[in-house]
């Protein structure tokens, strides 16, 4: 297969096209095609809209949009809008929506692919383009693989929040055996009102009585917004960023109770709604059975304080008492491909049922016994619904090509009229065998 050959230095038609948005043109022709401009234009919040004008020899029987989101998306392919025969126009609109989210930084490489009625098939250059927040004038500071990207904010404030990321980068890197491979970057917003467009989670499950300061859905990317406590939503983030390192290979997610209970001990402290919440629960012997963790997200105020206390209270009981060298063979167990039970069984010689009664001994409460025929839990579930994304464009990624389509991708309280609800909602995205996971920060009003 040839290749159109726009212009000479790719490198630098690849920087004029993330800083104009607009390629130079006209440009070499190559088998008959010659394509005289490429145009990129950001409509943030609704995504990206490319732009291709060429002429060709012989009619265009096809063109596609070929295109990869970086860092977690395989290569995907849309077919755009054209008009004319021999001289084409044509327009790719990547949307940003819940089955292909696009966040501020996420980079995209692309090319416009071809093909005409005698069968010979021209590719133009591979070009990249930043998604951005065309928002506000924003400004950056970074320290080793980490880079804070902030408007408006103080220095002295960004590098508070830049010296705390560092510090949970290290420490929870530490803990979970892992080594970040790739430079790291959150989006600093100054309130919840500013980074709403932004926030998965207001596009899958809108509540108006609740407000997102914090999110992951890519693998190298936060966003986080500084209406309450951003120091530990930022290590709350950051801390699921490790966490998918750490256990990332080919398998499935893991229970909701691990990957949520580590993010909450990546905090300074958990916030003292859950505190109060896992505290009421055992003086009145009603926590959640383990099983029930396993799988849950977001609703009623104290069902959802009591599933990240509990959480964090049964990472924290497998840390300080079995010591953290097993629980790094533990997420090993799971990145090898265990299921809960046997992950469990492998490391620590008790299922589910046996992780939970031994809990509750640590905090005085007897144990559970579950009779024959009885179900894994005794108690209504948190109301929380995981919300999912799946991966791809308009159209799936071909078969010869082998593969899918790219997925769409406690401080001092600024007076809002809040309570702290820590409410991290795990998502298995299907990307290529690999999954991505989306974590929410949410105050809910009362």
């Amino acid at each position: 297969m040839k290749r159109l050959v726009l212009a000479t230095g790719v490198c630098a038609l690849a920087v004029l096209a993330a800083i104009s948005g607009r390629w130079p043109g006209p440009s070499l022709a190559q088998e008959g095609v010659t394509v005289r401009s490429q145009e990129v234009s950001n409509e943030f919040p609704d995504g990206i809209v490319f732009k291709v004008d060429f002429q060709s020899e012989e009619p265009v029987k096809e063109v596609r949009f070929r295109y990869a989101i970086a860092p977690d998306g395989s290569r995907a392919y849309g077919v755009p809008d054209c008009s004319g025969v021999t001289d084409v126009q044509c327009t790719f609109d990547l949307e940003s929506n819940a089955q292909n989210f696009l966040i501020p930084g996420v980079e995209i490489t692309y090319y416009w692919q071809v093909k005409d009625h005698a069968g010979q098939t021209t590719e133009t250059e591979q070009g990249r383009y930043m998604y951005e927040d065309d928002r506000f004038d924003w400004q950056n500071l970074s320290e080793g693989g980490l880079t804070v990207w902030f408007y408006d904010a103080s220095e002295d404030d960004v590098r508070e929040l830049l010296t705390a990321g560092r510090e949970t980068l290290e420490r929870m890197g530490a803990l979970l055996g892992t080594t970040l491979d790739h430079p790291v970057k959150v989006f600093v917003y100054d309130s919840a009102q500013d980074m709403e467009p932004v926030v998965l989670a207001r596009q899958t499950s809108p509540d108006e009585g609740s407000i997102t300061l914090g999110e992951v859905v890519v693998s190298d990317t936060a966003v986080v917004a500084r209406d309450f406590s951003p120091l530990d939503i930022l290590r709350h983030e950051l801390t699921h960023i490790v966490m998918r390192s750490a256990v990332s290979g080919p398998f499935g997610a893991l229970p909701a109770w691990l990957e949520e209970g580590v993010a909450v001990y990546g905090q300074s402290q958990p916030m003292p709604d859950m505190e109060a919440a896992l505290q009421s629960a055992i003086e009145n012997n009603r926590p959640f059975t383990v099983r029930s963790l396993s799988s849950a997200s977001a609703g009623d105020g104290g069902n959802v304080s009591l599933f990240y206390g509990q959480s964090y209270s049964v990472v924290r009981y497998l840390i300080d008492e079995h010591g953290e060298e097993k629980f790094r063979a533990l997420l090993a167990a799971f990145r090898e491909g265990s299921q809960t039970d046997d992950a469990l069984t492998q490391v620590y010689g008790f299922d589910q049922d046996g992780l939970e009664n031994a809990w509750r001994a640590s905090v005085g409460l007897p144990e559970r016994v579950i009779e024959e025929g009885q179900g894994p839990s005794t108690r209504p579930l948190p109301q929380i619904t995981p919300f999912g994304v799946e991966g791809g464009e308009q159209q799936p990624q071909e078969p010869d090509e082998g593969a899918a389509p790219a997925p769409a991708t406690a401080e001092e309280d600024d007076g809002v009229p809040v309570v702290a609800l820590l409410v991290v909602a795990a998502v298995t995205v299907a990307v290529a065998a690999a999954f991505a996971g989306a974590a929410v920060l949410v105050l809910r009003r009362r």
